[in-house]
């Protein structure tokens, strides 16, 4: 093949433009390779081995003949040795080779062969410089300009911020954009974990020494990597953050995590260059700790969308009929459970039975009686039994329960899990009835997933707002060797929220004092509690008996677990008609019965929803407890500092 190099160095320049990359980064640090060249850059190691006359070995030269139809090269200084030109560095051949490991792809990048991999630290025009330093606010010296280090010491003796990425182009791009950048060549190779012969750990991970140099104490370090929409090479990436991050954080540095936005922009790069300079400030700017960013992915659902939304209602969906695990994930109050109604009229015109799983009695209840199926204490006394299938509480998935469920009973039918995460919370972790017969429940979940994805027509819906990878992974390894793709809906719209207000202190006496002037002002208020029971001062009950004696004339309604099972009180059954019966009070005080499942659509009766949580509850049910009024009214929250109970070591 014949090399044009003019026409190649005009493509690499091209390439490196297209990334952002300023005109004088790329001089300085990038060139053009061709024929024999590009071996002096590769296979220089001496761990190399040669044959006698020193040439190296045919096996070698026919892996890496390639190379001799050019590419470009790239290397930046070493921070560990005076910082002169490194001799590692990267290849990108214009005819990269096939990968052996995996035959459909082609390896897109060489690294010298038998060298560890390490750092990127691209030279610096002084333009550039300045503009690093005055976005850092971090001045440069004039001894800083006489040191031979330059911008990289600079950056090192000032513990100016630094950014590390996955790719030499994206610290380019970032250099450019007013940024140090550190680029590793893969997400993992920011550290290195001991192995023996056969490649088994043998040690805990360190960082390489390229990083450890720069992991000062005080400075500030991002990870900025780019996304994906492949579940697997999301959570590597994932694992290579934390990993490397708390190798980081265990040296004093402050860590952030700048997630991209899914779109069609992959790395940082492509990112500035659709959606401009401004667009990553924004996301450097609201990067978030290590220690939040590893919560924040309990709740993030990436499995790629089949239907990806943005409106205000679900409307009309088509699932294709071959999909067995539907995940259904929109904010609350966009019409989730009316859409899962026409899936249930559309199961029963199929004749298949539906048995719809929920975390309250009340909430099976009341999906129930939209759904046209029967609450498992109906199914002995209406004529249609079991019949269309039935409503059960997680906590009853037993032979001993009035169920008297047996997983074997289902296989091409429907299964409704609503809010899914609280569903499996509560079941997990709840002290509650569930807890005498956690071990044949968990059994008897395990076996009915099985039995319906393993069926030729049962599917299993996942519905709610929150509803995250957690979710689905648990019920994919509840299915064992029955292996499915996940068809995921997501609808992205967000409702216009209210202010929020915060209540410090030890106990809720301020939110208290504060709805008591609410109160005397008059309006209509929703008050939110994790607790019932007349003991509890902060319970409803006890709250109850709090607003009656203070104010004789406001009319209450409590809603808990004792009053909407009580035939006197008049609470009793209220659940299914709300909106009819609040309008009719002016305090609700209501427990975690009115958690999930309904919709308070009112407009303009309640002025505030107030909530006391005392730390017996999930976040998610914090926040369903706290979006049951529809309305963009004000919320006012008093959040206990720690919770009462522990998940694992706390």
């Amino acid at each position: 093949m014949r090399i044009i190099e003019s026409d190649s160095q005009a493509l690499h320049l091209q390439e490196w433009l297209n990334s952002g990359v300023d005109k004088e980064i790329i001089a300085l640090n990038v060139r053009s390779l061709y024929r024999t060249l590009p071996y002096e850059y590769l296979l220089y190691s001496p761990k190399i081995s040669r044959r006698n006359d020193g040439r190296l070995r045919d096996r070698d030269l026919k892996k890496y003949q390639h190379i001799e139809l050019g590419g470009w090269w790239c290397s930046g200084v070493d921070p560990l040795n005076n910082y002169v030109l490194m001799m590692w560095g990267c290849f990108k051949p214009d005819h990269p080779r096939r990968d052996r490991q995996k035959i459909h792809k082609f390896i897109k990048y060489e690294h010298p062969y038998r060298e560890e991999t390490r750092a990127f630290f691209l030279l610096v025009p002084n333009r550039i410089w300045v503009k690093v330093s005055n976005r850092s606010g971090i001045p440069i010296t004039e001894e800083d300009l006489q040191h031979p280090g330059g911008f990289w010491h600079w950056v090192w003796k000032h513990n100016v911020p630094v950014t590390i990425v996955e790719g030499v182009k994206k610290a380019g791009a970032l250099l450019t954009a007013g940024y140090a950048a550190i680029a590793i060549p893969g997400v993992n190779a920011g550290y290195r974990t001991p192995t023996d012969e056969y490649g088994t750990a043998i040690g805990k991970p360190y960082l390489i020494p390229d990083l450890k140099h720069f992991a000062t104490l005080g400075r500030q370090v991002n990870i900025c990597f780019d996304q994906d929409n492949k579940p697997e090479t999301v959570q590597r990436v994932r694992t290579a953050i934390s990993r490397m991050g708390r190798l980081l954080v265990n040296e004093g540095c402050s860590l952030r995590v700048i997630d991209l936005p899914l779109g069609a922009e992959k790395g940082v790069d492509d990112f500035i260059v659709a959606k401009g300079r401004e667009a990553f400030d924004a996301l450097y700017n609201t990067a978030i700790a290590l220690e939040l960013w590893e919560i924040k992915l309990f709740t993030l659902l990436t499995y790629p969308p089949s239907i990806a939304l943005n409106q205000r209602f679900l409307g009309q969906l088509l699932v294709p009929e071959g999909e067995k695990l539907i995940i259904l994930k929109a904010p609350k109050g966009t019409g989730k459970t009316e859409w899962l109604a026409t899936e249930v009229a559309k199961a029963h015109d199929q004749g298949r039975r539906v048995l719809i799983i929920t975390h309250r009695i009340q909430l099976g209840e009341a999906l129930c009686n939209r759904f046209g199926v029967n609450y498992v204490t109906e199914v002995r006394t209406n004529e249609t039994g079991t019949m269309l299938g039935y409503g059960v509480c997680v906590d009853s998935l037993h032979q001993e329960s009035q169920a008297r469920f047996n997983p074997n009973d289902w296989a091409n039918d429907v299964i409704i899990i609503d809010e899914c995460d609280q569903v499996f919370w509560h079941l997990l972790n709840s002290g509650t009835e569930v807890q005498k017969r956690r071990v044949s429940v968990l059994k008897n979940l395990k076996q009915l997933v099985q039995n319906v994805l393993g069926s030729s027509q049962g599917k299993i819906y996942l519905s709610s707002a929150d509803v995250s990878d957690t979710d689905v992974k648990y019920v994919l390894s509840l299915a064992g060797e029955y292996r499915v793709n996940p068809f995921v809906i997501v609808n992205n719209y967000r409702h216009v929220a209210g202010n929020c207000y915060n209540y410090s202190g030890s106990n809720p006496k301020n939110l208290i004092a504060a709805l008591d002037k609410a109160i005397a002002k008059g309006g209509h208020h929703l008050l939110c509690c994790s607790a019932q029971k007349a003991k509890s001062k902060w319970g409803t009950q006890a709250l109850e008996e709090r607003f009656r004696r203070k104010f004789p004339h406001l009319r209450i309604l409590r809603i808990d677990s004792e009053s909407v099972a009580d035939p006197s009180h008049a609470a009793f059954g209220c659940i299914a008609h709300l909106n009819e019966i609040l309008t009719q009070y002016d305090l609700v005080i209501a427990s975690p019965s009115l958690e999930t499942g309904v919709s308070i659509d009112i407009r303009g009766h309640f002025d505030g929803v107030w909530g006391i949580f005392q730390g017996v509850q999930p976040v998610n049910s914090v926040r369903q407890m706290l979006a049951r009024v529809r309305q963009t009214v004000d919320r006012h929250i008093w959040v206990r500092d720690w919770g009462m109970g522990v998940v694992g070591n706390g």
